[in-house]
């Protein structure tokens, strides 16, 4: 009987342990894209200010990978020059499923990054954060 339990214990290790792996593999099948038209005067190509005064990075993501996916969440941080974070935000993707091969738009939006901290700005990083299978 301990011996059955033990391989089943090991077993549902495995099981978990290729699950993580693919889920990974998927997010780095995901590739971010910033728009490449200047949104705002005198700021990166892809940055713009709302009317509630808030920083936003707009682009895309494309699912590189064969297999769907569902919704595709993006992490970004604003950093000045010396590479102090000056803020963080996230997007999730509107579209219920993402194809292999097909794009979606992003939008994230910096809440905490508004009036004159946004003249500090000097880089932003996007990563995915998720990129689940689509079932």
């Amino acid at each position: 009987m301990k011996a059955s339990v033990g391989w089943l214990v090991i077993v549902l290790v495995i099981v978990g342990g290729s699950v993580a792996v693919k889920a990974a593999e998927l997010k780095d099948r995901v590739k971010i894209e910033v728009s490449s038209v200047g949104l705002h005067p005198g700021m990166e190509p892809g940055l713009y200010v709302c009317a509630s005064n808030h920083l936003h990075i707009k682009g895309t993501v494309q699912n590189l990978g064969d297999v769907a996916l569902g919704r595709i969440k993006v992490g970004g941080k604003a950093l000045d020059g010396g590479g102090n974070l000056l803020g963080t935000a996230t997007f999730v993707t509107k579209q219920a499923s993402l194809g292999p091969g097909e794009k979606a738009e992003i939008n994230v939006e910096f809440l905490t990054v508004t009036g004159p901290m946004i003249q500090q700005v000097k880089k932003h990083e996007l990563a995915i954060l998720e990129a689940p299978a689509k079932h």
